[in-house]
């Protein structure tokens, strides 16, 4: 497959967990991009990554409440739509989901090749989805997320974690707990400032989801030019 191309961690802009919360406001508010389609982008970028390292074999995506877990069920959706066997695992309870997450679940129903579980089944998979926590980590991951966790970790499956690795600070990089030790991350719109390649990030790459060059000039943040809607962002010039 071709090589994505790619930009340096000190020359691309970071956000703030509520930098990227004002993002997403300024976006749907102030410049009208309906959510929905931020989703769609989202889950767009996870399949392309999927498909690009894990294109054969089954699919786990362990789905959270907030926007990462919108991503990473559209994202289901769009791989079990070229033919992927793919098991979805919620961190809670199915009616504990409202907005575009709970629409994404509800749209899964529609695929005889996608299973809604609450837990993660004991068999093999390829590629797995970490859209649990993300941005909004408070104290170490607990219940149902924690056993997520332990089973990605465990599963040698390739791991792709949506925005910041479950169980990471995403403004620092700490992790007070157990935390999802991901083969790549994929920033929604920019990098988390704590987010680095590395570590508990593996490879980390950017994902366009279609925000308006103006809401970065707005807040004071110089748009990034990204040369694909996928982008892997190198700790160094020439890093491998």
């Amino acid at each position: 497959m071709n090589t994505l191309p790619s930009l340096i961690w000190k020359d691309v802009p970071k956000l703030s967990s509520s930098q990227m919360q004002q993002v997403i406001m300024q976006a749907t508010g102030k410049y009208g991009i309906d959510a929905r389609l931020i989703v769609e982008h989202a889950g767009r970028n996870l399949a392309e990554l999927a498909h690009r390292f894990a294109p054969d074999g089954p699919v786990l995506v362990v789905a959270g409440r907030g926007n990462n877990g919108s991503g990473g069920l559209a994202a289901a959706r769009l791989l079990a739509g070229h033919g992927r066997q793919v098991w979805v695992v919620p961190t809670h309870e199915a009616e504990n989901y409202s907005g575009p997450p709970k629409e994404q679940l509800e749209l899964l129903k529609n695929f005889s090749n996608v299973r809604v579980k609450t837990s993660i089944p004991k068999m093999k998979f390829s590629c797995a989805i970490d859209a649990g926590i993300g941005t909004r980590l408070e104290g170490p991951p607990r219940g149902r997320t924690l056993d997520a966790i332990t089973v990605m970790n465990n599963s040698g499956a390739v791991v792709i974690a949506v925005d910041t690795p479950t169980g990471v600070i995403a403004d620092t990089g700490e992790v007070p707990g157990d935390a999802v030790k991901a083969t790549m991350t994929m920033s929604l719109a920019l990098p988390k400032k704590g987010v680095k390649p590395g570590e508990h990030t593996g490879d980390l790459y950017i994902g366009d989801v279609g925000v308006p060059a103006g809401v970065y000039t707005d807040m004071g943040i110089t748009p990034p030019k990204l040369p694909y809607f996928l982008v892997k962002v190198e700790e160094s010039k020439g890093k491998k």
